[in-house]
């Protein structure tokens, strides 16, 4: 029995040498390549509606696209960005307002990329070009179809993939019902920036109902609540809003309600992306891949619009006459202007006393 003990510990010794060796002889197969692999961090600090879960579908087509390449997104509050204890990532997506010191945060993009010039100049800062808006949305007048005189239009029939068909834009656009609204408890609501940019174009001095006294003062969730449940008449919505307000008229849970869209095109509804310093040279090809035709033209799928000169977008609908209002002119906020600033210059634009120009640099 003992030597059978000593014939098996000696086997099992001499595997174990054996497997030691194997793993010291470097396996070279032909045709097996494995690729370096690189994550990418990405932040978010805030988006447009629905421009979040576009990004979540084009980072996983840009991974598939490109072995080796892992991204993560995080979704963090402005105030992570200033945190001297936070390590930074590779990507930092924002909305306007949320980095006011580029310089600190960003990298300077190099080379030429395929956007308008005014969508350029939002994420420029003495000439430096440290961001790059990826997607946008507006802002458009929500007038409550119960001011009309007329019938509402039904709500457009839902499609089989459970979103609201495209209807036809109108030739020209109904006017603001200001007798009926100023009858209404409060006519009117709408945040401050770039909001109120855009009802002066569309409401001059003259042509507005009485304000509320808390006029400018709600955040825009808080005036979509409020035309939402009815406490006001009419109220400056997103583009977003008025995609998600839509789905619930055909879902028989909204009113009807009609949009006024200005004839030019004034927001702060950017999705702008930057990298900062230490990002792989992947961080820049993510970005060109997400201002690319096909990831580009995905943005049908939130109702978004497009950063591209080269693409048009809509054919019908509100979505087509903001498109439309965009090409024609489009004024996009600086996206490193504070946002006390922002509003405080709105607010002249709104009273008259700034012209428009002036407010968005």
């Amino acid at each position: 029995m003992k030597i059978r003990r000593l014939l098996i510990l000696a086997a099992l010794a001499g595997v174990a040498l054996a497997l030691l060796f194997i793993r010291q002889i470097p396996v070279d197969v032909p045709g097996l390549d494995t690729p370096e692999r690189t994550l990418l961090r990405i932040w978010i600090t805030g988006s447009p509606g629905g421009a979040q879960a576009w990004l979540t579908q084009q980072l996983s087509a840009f991974s598939k696209q490109h072995p080796g390449v892992m991204t993560r997104l995080r979704v963090v509050p402005p105030e992570e960005l200033t945190n001297p204890e936070a390590v930074l990532p590779d990507v930092i997506l924002f909305m306007p307002g949320d980095v006011t010191d580029p310089a600190a945060l960003l990298a300077p993009l190099d080379g030429d990329w395929p956007l308008r010039q005014s969508f350029l100049a939002a994420g420029q800062q003495d000439d430096v070009q440290y961001a790059l808006p990826l997607c946008w949305g507006a802002w458009v007048l929500a007038i409550d179809s119960a001011l009309d005189p007329v019938p509402a239009a039904t709500p457009a029939p839902t499609t089989l993939l459970g979103r609201p068909a495209a209807t036809a834009a109108p030739t020209e656009q109904p006017g603001y019902p200001l007798q009926a609204a100023s009858s209404a408890e409060v006519p009117l609501q709408s945040p401050g920036g770039a909001a109120l940019m855009a009802l002066a174009d569309l409401l001059p001095t003259g042509q507005r109902p009485s304000l509320p006294e808390d006029f400018a003062q709600r955040t825009p969730a808080e005036v979509y609540a409020a035309f939402r449940e009815r406490r006001c008449a009419t109220a400056m919505l997103t583009t977003g809003q008025i995609t998600a307000f839509s789905a619930l008229v055909s879902a028989g849970r909204g009113f009807p309600f009609r949009a006024i869209v200005p004839e030019r095109v004034t927001t702060d509804q950017l999705l702008m992306a930057g990298l900062t310093a230490n990002a792989p040279a992947q961080a820049a090809e993510l970005l060109r891949f997400l201002v690319d035709v096909q990831a580009q033209q995905a943005l049908t799928a939130q109702e978004l619009h497009t950063v591209r000169d080269d693409l048009t977008l809509y054919a019908a609908g509100v979505p087509a006459t903001v498109e439309q209002a965009g090409q024609r002119e489009l004024c996009a906020t600086n996206a490193f202007l504070p946002v006390q600033q922002a509003h405080a210059l709105a607010w002249q634009v709104f009273q008259g006393t700034a012209p428009l120009p002036t407010a968005v640099q």
